[in-house]
Formats: C-alpha cells, sequence, structure tokens
C-alpha cells in the first residue's frame, strides 16, 4: 500500500511539474544550492565522482544524457528523488529541503555546466 502510494504522489507530482512551465531559475542562486547539496555526490563540476558517495555517480554533464531530460523531469528527480524517475533509489528527495524556487535555480545552474564528449 505503502509503494502504491509513493508512486501516485510521483505521478502527481510530475503531472503538476510537467504541466507547469518552470521559471527561468536564477543560475548564481542555483551554484550556491548545487555545490552544499549536490558535489558530494555529482562532484563540484557535474561530472560525477563526488568524494562523498559509492557507489560511483555518473557525470550530469555528458552529451546525450542532461541535454536530452526536459526541466519538468529534472524537477521530478530532484523533489521526488531518483526511483521515482526510474533512477538509482540512493539519489534523495530534496522537496522538504528546497522549495521549488530552489530546484529551478539548482536546474539552471546544472543547464550552465559545459557539456563533454568523453565517458565519465
Amino acid at each position: 500500500m505503502n509503494q502504491m502510494y509513493m508512486s501516485l504522489s510521483a505521478i502527481m507530482t510530475w503531472l503538476v511539474l510537467s504541466a507547469t512551465p518552470l521559471l527561468a531559475g536564477n543560475a548564481q542562486h542555483g551554484e550556491v544550492l548545487y555545490q552544499r547539496y549536490c558535489t558530494g555526490c555529482h562532484g563540484a563540476d557535474g561530472r560525477g565522482g563526488g568524494k562523498g558517495f559509492m557507489p560511483h555517480v555518473g557525470a550530469l554533464t555528458r552529451k546525450g544524457y542532461i541535454d536530452l531530460i526536459d526541466d519538468a523531469s529534472l524537477a521530478m528527480v530532484i523533489a521526488e528523488g531518483g526511483e521515482a524517475m526510474g533512477k538509482s533509489g540512493f539519489m534523495p528527495s530534496w522537496k522538504a529541503t528546497l522549495s521549488k524556487d530552489d530546484i529551478a535555480d539548482v536546474i539552471a545552474y546544472i543547464r550552465t555546466l559545459p557539456l563533454s564528449d568523453g565517458p565519465q
């Protein structure tokens, strides 16, 4: 029952987020939030391999990955955690820590990171 509730909650969140276009976030504020909450796993430059987490987390900056994920989907993963989008359950939910505006700011910052061709 609890699993079904979590799935319904994740679906509802995704519907709300995808139906509501994210306002352009503030990348400067997003960088501060990213450095505080995300670098432990995703690395300071988004290339993964943060020192505080195992298993190794792949690069956010890989071409053909992050550039193909829309902002609503990224917001859902950040808000609900990786498992909500079929990603790693090690990615926690940040909805109790970050507001919708904070999440939009983090996404705006992630979008400023240079994309990389190489495997990471």
